[in-house]
């Protein structure tokens, strides 16, 4: 309890998110709490709570979820996986899986000169836009899908992904 009263931060963040981190990658990767900073700055502004686990896995694995889930035989940079609750209680409360190949985003950061802190905070914020709901199908949920991410990433400190 002194830890929740020293670090108030620390109590209401545990109250709006709960996160899970797990590395099965061989490369080196952000530090969790960059990968907090990134989920808190999508939960600011779109509101709500959330139950977030995120997976950081090697190509093989990315290739057979994107394999096994989308029918897509390559290892992708990031896939959203949202869970249903069945809880009307919680209709604030986002929850869902977050898959994440380090591997792909560090080659495609290489091959788009972006920076490799940049494109992570990117794939982050455009993941769990995913478990909101989010989709970019369709053009215009496209158009307002891109505006939340380049906002959320202009407010983080990050230029528009999209340039």
């Amino acid at each position: 309890m002194k830890h929740a009263k020293k670090y108030p931060f620390t109590a209401r963040r545990a109250k709006r998110l709960a996160f899970s981190l797990h590395n099965r990658s061989s490369v080196s990767v952000p530090r969790e709490r960059d990968f907090l900073r990134w989920i808190f700055a999508v939960l600011n502004r779109i509101g709500g709570d959330a139950e977030i686990a995120l997976m950081l896995c090697d190509e093989a694995q990315a290739r057979a979820y994107n394999r096994d889930f989308r029918g897509k035989d390559y290892a992708t940079n990031v896939l959203s996986f949202e869970l249903e609750t069945g809880d009307d209680r919680l209709p604030e409360r986002l929850c869902g899986d977050l898959l994440m190949c380090p591997q792909v985003v560090a080659r495609e950061a290489q091959e788009q000169g972006k920076d490799l802190a940049a494109h992570y905070a990117h794939l982050t914020v455009h993941g769990v836009l995913h478990l909101a709901g989010f989709d970019h199908i369709e053009d215009a949920d496209a158009e307002e899908m891109e505006k939340l991410e380049i906002h959320v990433l202009n407010q983080l400190g990050y230029k528009n992904p999209y340039l």
